[in-house]
């Protein structure tokens, strides 16, 4: 019986832990847009890094921006937010992704630290619609990025690929 008794004790201790799956950092939703020179962007890296200390483990979320520049930030897994806090924010645009290699960034780095992005954002309990995040890019330095891509692309198809 005393087996039974630790059994049952046991499995009720290891399911109450279950529930504290995000430990003290729950995600929240957390979605947006990234407007670059005033138009949606598509395809630019959000990574927020939290402000203060959350002890030994880090959690960095991140999204990626769709066609119309809309994003929505994961944590933990697909699309569940970030959780509560203070962020600083970096942003970068590749012009190409092929694996673990990125294009040159075509806002020219100029977001890519978050000690000098410039980016801050909050995030509540609840539901979190950030107001849009608004970037600016150097028209020369985005078009120096699009030729690097296109060079990428061709060198490809050429079978010069790594």
């Amino acid at each position: 019986m005393r087996r039974v008794w630790c059994g049952c004790l046991c499995l009720a201790l290891t399911s109450c832990g279950a529930t504290k799956r995000y430990g003290d950092h729950p995600p929240v939703p957390v979605s947006g847009r990234v407007l670059v020179n005033g138009e949606p962007a598509k395809g630019v890296v959000l990574t927020f890094y939290h402000v203060g200390d959350w002890g030994s483990g880090s959690i960095v979320p991140q999204g990626w921006t769709d066609d119309g520049g809309h994003f929505e930030m994961a944590t933990y897994g697909v699309k569940d937010g970030a959780p509560e806090g203070d962020y600083l924010v970096t942003a970068e645009w590749p012009s190409y992704i092929r694996a673990k290699e990125w294009g040159p960034d075509k806002l020219g780095a100029k977001y890519a630290k978050k000690e000098s992005s410039g980016l801050k954002i909050h995030v509540d309990k609840g539901k979190n619609e950030l107001p849009p995040i608004e970037l600016k890019a150097d028209e020369k330095t985005m078009k120096v990025a699009d030729a690097a891509a296109r060079d990428r692309k061709s060198t490809r198809r050429r079978g010069d690929d790594r």
